[in-house]
């Protein structure tokens, strides 16, 4: 990654060179710099949110297996438009994202919520998409329990989703601290049991 790095900067200092522009080294390595930060950032970011996919589909095996609730992943929109040797193949997302996962708690209350992780201490209302806030806006009106669960740095919550929408009244702004994350922190038994959050549990001490 290093070496790869100093190659960019190397062809970038020869083409400023040869442009005749005027540019400090240091200030260029800075720019190099700050987008090989983001680019780790991203793919640490990803991992993260894979790691708490997983640990939610733990859940709701567990809930599975307690008749407590039947939840599942909601598969995208894909089509196969090539295939090719080896099992590889070529496609493209079809449909518009929905929320992540959806199903029926026991009793019949259906569920909808959307899954964002990020290893930084505040999480973004701008992270779920415009479609995908009218699904949950209308999973919420037809009565389903909505929200978003997520994992900000060390703490793994469930957001109900009129506190997300109320983000910029709640707060004052568009963002949430983890601080503020942690009044809806969810224990994690080994999966994140997204259904039972810990201030209940404290609540009935």
């Amino acid at each position: 990654m290093m070496l790869l790095a100093a190659a960019i900067l190397l062809s970038l200092l020869v083409s400023i060179q040869n442009m005749h522009i005027s540019i400090s080294s240091q200030k260029l390595e800075r720019w190099v710099q700050m987008g090989y930060s983001k680019s780790w950032q991203s793919r640490v970011n990803n991992q993260v949110g894979k790691q708490l996919e997983e640990m939610i589909l733990a859940g709701c095996e567990y809930y599975r297996i307690h008749e407590i609730a039947e939840i599942n992943r909601v598969p995208e929109h894909f089509k196969v438009i090539a295939t090719f040797r080896d099992g590889f193949f070529k496609g493209v997302f079809t449909g518009l994202a929905q929320q992540d996962f959806a199903g029926t708690l026991k009793g019949g209350r259906s569920i909808a919520f959307e899954v964002k992780a990020t290893q930084s201490d505040q999480i973004k209302s701008n992270v779920i998409s415009s479609e995908q806030k009218k699904k949950l806006n209308y999973h919420q009106l037809m009565g389903a329990m909505t929200g978003v669960c997520v994992r900000v740095k060390n703490t793994y919550a469930f957001i109900p989703w009129q506190v997300w929408c109320d983000m910029k009244t709640r707060y004052g702004r568009l963002y949430m601290t983890e601080n503020e994350v942690k009044e809806f922190e969810v224990r994690t038994p080994g999966f994140v049991d997204f259904l039972n959050p810990v201030k209940s549990d404290q609540d009935g001490l």
